[in-house]
């Protein structure tokens, strides 16, 4: 698959869990559905004043969606989330695209082989930076190298 469809998978990934933090419910949304919907939609880059359509690869972000219906136990993981983060705020409270964008980059690196999982963690952090100040994306990158680092220890 190409990078750049790889990378529009992931973008699509985050939207999905972003509408699902969005609703404030339990219940995903349909993987279905939302394909319908955003598969070839309009985007806007708002900083570069631009639009693109999204292409996504399908099959990759059901695995992707699969994954996280399996694997990703949101209390626990907010549990995990707020022992790791040494801020006033808890993670429960900040915004949904952040919280979005951290349980993508988790859901997949739980799957992705060792070797591969700075690819993907870089992918999802240049991804962030369509969405957030570089602050947050430098916070993103500060959790997940904590939350990795601390898996690692735990595997051992």
């Amino acid at each position: 698959m190409q990078n750049f469809i790889r990378s529009q998978t992931r973008l699509a990934f985050v939207q999905y869990i972003f509408q699902s933090e969005f609703s404030n419910s339990d219940t995903n949304p349909d993987i279905q559905d939302f394909q319908d919907h955003f598969y070839n939609s309009n985007i806007a880059i708002i900083d570069q004043k631009k639009e693109f359509k999204l292409k996504f690869n399908k099959n990759f972000l059901n695995k992707l969606f699969l994954n996280y219906k399996k694997n990703i136990n949101k209390k626990k993981l907010i549990n995990d989330l707020n022992n790791i983060i040494n801020l006033n705020r808890k993670f429960e409270k900040w915004d949904n695209i952040l919280k979005a964008i951290i349980f993508a980059i988790i859901s997949e690196i739980l799957i992705t082989d060792k070797k591969k999982i700075k690819i993907v963690f870089d992918d999802y952090l240049n991804i962030s930076k369509s969405f957030v100040t570089i602050k947050e994306t430098k916070l993103i990158n500060a959790i997940i190298q904590k939350y990795i680092d601390l898996h690692e220890k735990d595997k051992k």
